[in-house]
């Protein structure tokens, strides 16, 4: 116990999490497996040998290029790595969210942290969030509730179903009728389907409370540093923002510190009492 809980320890596997993201990243839109072949250079399609694909350290190593053929690899391969590693390691610090044991919320909040990376990279590379990824993190959002929420709060079946699953569409289809009826006030499309349907994921994990304060704080930030890269110009003002990776920090936030935490923050910002 004292092992997994060592922020070293955590550091090193929230790399090697990092590390298999980005196999998943390059490989979705191609359509490649994420099991088989082994790690390659999409150069010179050599297969990389266990001891040249450490995380983090073997970019380094290599000095960002290719044993083989010399080619660059992108920096941004160690970068999610490490930020990866950071955002599992800062997991132990979270106030318990899913659970009374410590142990164990750490390991569904390290899950549901991998599910949020992942759809944040995928969604800013293609601007789509893949299904299969969604209905994976559904189920395993349920799943871990339905163990967790009977374990160490005593919910019988039908109340989780209820709290995660029925309630969970409910709030798809509220959504897409907010959704279709800003759409047509802004004459454009406002969110995308796949926003709605990660907000349903986010829902099975984090219940109904837990998705609202996610969408609502996502706005706020999305806004802030949307507007701060149409400012240094690094996205056009009229280009299509994914908005994936907001709802992913927003969901994380929340799974670090609770929906009551930041529903009182909010609160106390409009000093609503």
């Amino acid at each position: 116990m004292e092992n997994v809980l060592n922020p070293i320890f955590l550091f090193i596997f929230g790399s090697c999490i990092g590390s298999f993201l980005n196999v998943y990243r390059f490989r979705y839109p191609k359509s490649i497996s994420i099991v088989y072949p082994r790690s390659f250079c999409p150069k010179c399609k050599k297969k990389i040998p266990w001891f040249l694909n450490i995380p983090i350290i073997s970019w380094l190593f290599l000095k960002g290029k290719c044993k083989f053929c010399k080619s660059n690899i992108s920096f941004q391969y160690p970068f999610i790595e490490f930020i990866t590693a950071m955002l599992i390691t800062s997991n132990i610090f979270a106030i318990s969210h899913f659970s009374p044991n410590h142990f164990v919320n750490l390991i569904g909040l390290t899950f549901f942290s991998s599910l949020l990376i992942a759809a944040s990279l995928i969604d800013l590379d293609n601007l789509v969030i893949p299904n299969n990824l969604l209905l994976f993190g559904s189920i395993s959002g349920f799943i871990f509730n339905l163990v967790t929420r009977k374990i160490y709060f005593g919910d019988n079946f039908l109340t989780i179903i209820y709290k995660y699953i029925l309630l969970s569409i409910i709030f798809l289809i509220l959504f897409e009728v907010f959704n279709f009826i800003l759409s047509m006030i802004i004459k454009k499309e406002a969110f995308g389907f796949g926003d709605s349907k990660y907000l349903f994921m986010i829902s099975t994990w984090l219940g109904i409370e837990g998705a609202l304060i996610t969408f609502i704080l996502s706005i706020y930030i999305g806004g802030i540093i949307s507007i701060l890269l149409i400012l240094l110009r690094l996205i056009p003002r009229k280009g299509k923002i994914p908005f994936g990776p907001y709802l992913s920090l927003s969901a994380y936030v929340i799974g670090m510190i609770g929906t009551e935490k930041v529903f009182l923050i909010i609160r106390d910002f409009y000093m609503i009492r």
